[in-house]
């Protein structure tokens, strides 16, 4: 499996994650709602990318990865808070 970098855009913003998966179409289908980047935006840094990567990296498997990519960036939220 690869890790694959999407992001599920809201309203007001994004969460971002990485999904693991044998392919982006693997994701494309069982999660229509999010992106997927073939590459991290410019302006993403390279500690955003580690932060994400330990804090929201989550298996393409059953019916609650996107819920999982949300927990992962309250998560991550909540760590750079402290």
């Amino acid at each position: 499996m690869q890790a694959h970098l999407v992001a599920y855009e809201y309203g007001a913003g994004a969460a971002w994650g990485y999904v693991l998966a044998d392919s982006v179409e693997d994701i494309k289908y069982a999660l229509p709602e999010v992106d997927v980047y073939m590459r991290p935006p410019a302006w993403m840094s390279t500690e955003d990318i580690h932060r994400l990567r330990e804090h929201v990296t989550v298996e393409l498997d059953g019916d609650d990865c996107l819920d999982r990519i949300l927990e992962g960036n309250k998560r991550l939220a909540l760590a750079l808070a402290s």
